[in-house]
Order: C-alpha cells, then sequence, then structure tokens
C-alpha cells in the first residue's frame, strides 16, 4: 500500500517515524510529513491542498492528530467507497488508531490495526458487521478479488444479516469450506449474494447483489489494422450474446504477431487488462478442439489464433476450459476462456 503520514506536533513526529519503519517492514511504501525542524518531509502547501494531492496518489492516508483536523481535510474530496483511499487517524501519543474512512474496500480498518499495534495502542473499529463478527461482503469481495455490481447492496446485506435475517449465498462455481453464520444456499432469499460472471441474473436470482470473479481470458485474431471500434464492437457483442460481465476479464490473449497491433493494445488499455502474445509454435501446442482455419494457418502458421491463444493464456494460470469457441465479427474473431476457480471460505 503507498501510504502519506502526516503530522502536527514534535510528539507526533516521533509516532510518524514509528509507524513508518513498521509499515515499511510490511512492505508499504511511506512518506512522512511533518512540522519544520522534524525529520520528515515538509508539506510545502496548505493542509487542505495536500489532502488532495494525497486523495489522487495514494491508497492510504494517516494523519496524527485531532480527528476533527482529519475531517475537515478529507470532507471536499470524498467520491465514494469504492474510490476513497483509506484513512486512519491516530493521537499524537499513539494512544488510539481510528479507522475513519474506506474501512473495507480501502482497507482501513486493516491499517488502523497495523498502526495500533506498532503503537501499542487500541484500534478503534466502528463498522457493525466487524464489532458483531457478521460477514461482511464489500471485505469478502476485496480479500477475493470480487468486483462488486452495486455498492447500494451492500447496505442490504449488511443490514439483513445485523437485524437477525438470513441471506443466500449461491455461486457458478464450487464453493469449499463453511458459510459465515446467517448465509444460506438454500434459498431463494432476499436479499442474497451471486457469485458469477454473467452480465444478468435471472428468475428468483435476478436481483442478488452479483460478485464477479477476474477470471476471463479474452482471445483474439484480426486482421491487420482493424480499428479498436471494430475489435471493441466484436468484443462487447460477444460479451452481450454470451451473457459475460466484462469486468471478468482477466487478461486479453493472441499470436505474438500481433504484440503491437493497435486495435487489440488499445482494447487491452480500454479493459485495464494485459495483453499478452504467443508464439506460433506455442499455439500450435495447445490442447483441446479448435475450429480450423487453412487461411489462418498460412498467414500465421498455426490454424487458429484466438480460441488458442486464450486456452494457452489460461492454463498458464493454472488451468481452465474454453467457454466461448470462435465468434467471426468483420475481421475479428473473438474466443473466451475461463480459469478454474473456486470461492474458499
Amino acid at each position: 500500500m503507498k501510504i502519506s503520514l502526516v503530522c502536527f506536533t514534535r510528539a507526533g513526529a516521533g509516532l510518524c517515524v514509528r509507524l513508518m519503519e513498521g509499515l515499511s517492514k510490511s512492505g508499504d511504501v511511506c512518506e512522512g510529513f511533518g512540522p519544520e525542524g522534524s525529520p520528515l518531509l515538509p508539506m510545502n502547501a496548505p493542509l487542505k491542498d495536500w489532502t488532495g494531492d494525497q486523495f489522487e496518489r495514494k491508497e492510504g492516508i494517516v494523519f496524527i492528530g485531532a480527528t476533527g483536523i482529519a475531517v475537515r481535510a478529507i470532507a471536499p474530496y470524498l467520491k465514494g467507497k469504492d474510490k476513497d483511499p483509506a484513512v486512519v487517524v491516530l493521537d499524537d501519543l499513539g494512544r488510539f488508531s481510528i479507522s475513519l474512512l474506506s474501512g473495507h474496500l480501502g482497507g482501513a480498518n486493516e491499517l488502523a490495526a497495523r498502526a495500533a499495534s506498532i503503537s501499542g495502542g487500541q484500534a478503534v473499529i466502528t463498522t457493525a458487521t466487524d464489532n458483531h463478527g457478521r460477514f461482511a461482503v464489500d471485505l469478502f469481495a476485496k480479500e477475493h478479488g470480487l468486483f462488486i455490481s452495486r455498492l447500494d447492496g451492500i447496505k442490504d446485506i449488511s443490514s439483513s444479516l445485523l437485524n437477525g435475517h438470513d441471506v443466500g449465498f449461491f455461486s457458478d462455481f464450487p464453493i469449499e469450506g463453511k458459510l459465515p453464520k446467517g448465509l444460506c444456499k438454500d434459498g431463494p432469499f432476499s436479499p442474497s449474494v451471486y457469485i458469477s460472471i454473467k452480465d444478468r441474473l435471472e428468475g428468483e436470482w435476478k436481483d442478488s447483489l452479483l460478485l464477479v470473479p477476474k477470471i476471463a481470458v479474452l482471445g483474439i485474431g484480426c486482421r491487420k489494422g482493424v480499428s479498436f471500434n471494430a475489435i471493441k464492437s466484436a468484443v462487447d457483442q460477444v460479451l452481450f450474446d454470451w451473457n459475460i460481465k466484462k469486468e471478468s476479464l482477466a487478461v486479453c490473449a493472441s499470436i505474438d504477431i500481433k504484440k503491437e497491433e493497435p486495435g487489440i493494445c488499445q482494447l487491452a488499455a480500454f479493459y485495464g487488462i494485459p495483453f499478452v502474445t504467443y508464439p506460433a509454435e506455442v499455439l500450435s501446442k495447445a490442447k483441446g478442439e479448435f475450429s480450423s482455419s487453412s487461411f489462418v494457418k498460412q498467414i500465421t502458421g498455426v490454424d487458429n489464433v484466438c480460441e488458442r491463444a486464450a486456452i494457452t493464456c489460461v492454463e498458464e494460470m493454472g488451468g481452465g476450459k474454453l467457454l466461448i469457441k470462435k465468434q467471426p465479427h468483420h475481421g475479428v474473431t473473438v474466443a473466451l476462456a475461463v480459469r478454474d476457480w473456486k470461492v474458499e471460505i
């Protein structure tokens, strides 16, 4: 985690140094800012401006001082629980470490606990699901790398559990482990949690809070010079036709002669996923039954690009299967493989 720490007193500066040393041992990258004469970096800007800059650049901010100072500093920059960094406040003696903002998704609860361990103080966690020992769907999603389809659904799940009502828990993938109290695989229940790569849930599950694992590999083949818009249109159509959530995409794969193909490179950048390529001789060794094209083999050296690239990549990720075979769209071919995956409770 990239963390900025700021303090305002001599005692706070000493605590700041201790926190930076302790957090750095856990792999965090820390910058400390403090008053003139301290061993810390100067702020060189009003606190409000400094805070706005840190909100854009850092994953966590630790204020060492009064809670009111932190609240006023961060107030203009709050965007949402899926966007705000973790914010923690400690008094300058380190007696209390308060998780102030983004407790689950941002990791402030964990950061507050670690800071308290370093300072020898008490972590102050006010999240109800934590204090009552209940399942926290947003924390579960973060720990498992799952996309949350509707942030407003988190409140419904937590409220039901805290009020003693059962919540449905369903998955298109194997579930390993014992479900926490209040979660039931029998159903239907409302509200409920559903883990899937589907874009649209239907029937009794249509109102479930959808959690999406990032486990799909997109295989792409195309003619030289095909535009980004044409490739994206093809991919969008396939995802729609097969009811696949775009947030499930983890990697884009193709043959190495396409490694600098502008349209595919732009597509991967658009989805925020890596683009990997393989030589024809590697793709030719992919195991399975693939759609074959003599024309494609003449041009690329292998009879199929998109299917073989998708399955080659998913095998490197630990194994999986080809879910969508070659789908041609105006000079673009699209396939999709899904990694073997299970829900570990």
